[in-house]
């Protein structure tokens, strides 16, 4: 029986993340992964501010800073969704029953690496129009702002949802993103439908991860403000990364069970339930 409701969407929380946990704990070296990816998104960054390329000015434009800033969020990106790919690769390796390793996840991303290098275009193109969309509203009153808000948004979710198999599809099928996105779209509908609602998402855990590690850090700052800093960005750098490959290990999950195969350590069930017909279609 299907679980409904706001409790059954509890459960089925509960049981995906257990899930995920119980990945986690056979392959701990995979939430180095999004750390490394951190890192180097950290050392781009330091880079192009060296060199003059990022300033803090109020007026970007006068100083044609556009097409470097361009550059850095495709760079950022472009690590991003290879080390998600790395991560999703290793865990679909697990899932399908081998033993991967930061190695294995890194050398099977690298097969793939001009298509990654392509679909992180495409991925800065849609942030940069997403964003374009947005300001749009900044100058149109605060019904507008709303209003725009919401349609950027609409937009928004509707390209997570039809892109979510993707990296997925890249690393396992070898297909070219646009083909890749196709794909994701068709088998996300075949397996779910056309109008869907999530009954998982990591959104909260992420929330309270921050939350907690907030109040670890104010906590320390009692005794040292500076050392309180370090304790809360510590907790939330460490927490958030976890978060961040069971998202992996969770997509990789569905992915698999969309294809017809039965991931290890995950119930049919929970990743059946994982979504459901949203309000239009009840």
């Amino acid at each position: 029986m299907v679980n409904q409701g706001f409790f059954g969407n509890i459960s089925n929380t509960i049981h995906l993340m257990k899930s995920c946990v119980n990945v986690l704990k056979k392959d701990k070296e995979l939430v180095l992964f999004p750390i490394m990816a951190a890192i180097c998104v950290i050392v781009l960054l330091g880079i192009i501010y060296s060199i003059g390329g990022i300033t803090f000015s109020d007026n970007p434009e006068e100083q044609g800073l556009i097409i470097l800033l361009a550059i850095l969020i495709f760079g950022a990106n472009f690590i991003i969704v290879f080390f998600n790919s790395a991560l999703i690769s290793a865990a679909l390796e697990r899932l399908r029953g081998g033993d991967p390793n930061i190695s294995s996840g890194l050398s099977h991303a690298f097969k793939h690496v001009h298509h990654i290098f392509l679909w992180s275009i495409i991925v800065t193109i849609m942030a940069l129009i997403f964003a374009a969309i947005r300001s749009m509203g900044r100058n149109r009153g605060m019904m507008g702002q709303i209003m725009t808000e919401l349609f950027a948004s609409f937009l928004q979710a509707g390209w997570a949802m039809m892109t979510f198999f993707v990296v997925p599809i890249i690393v396992s099928e070898n297909l070219g993103p646009i083909s890749a996105i196709k794909r994701s779209s068709g088998l996300f509908k075949q397996t779910w439908g056309n109008q869907v609602a999530a009954n998982f998402g990591f959104g909260i855990f992420q929330i309270l991860a921050i939350s907690a590690s907030g109040a670890i850090g104010w906590i320390f700052g009692l005794v040292s403000p500076i050392f309180g800093m370090i304790v809360g960005f510590l907790c939330a750098s460490i927490s958030v990364s976890i978060i961040y490959t069971l998202e992996g290990i969770y997509k990789a999950a569905l992915y698999e069970f969309a294809m017809g195969e039965k991931p290890l350590e995950f119930e049919q069930q929970d990743l059946r339930t994982a979504y459901r017909a949203s309000a239009a279609m009840a």
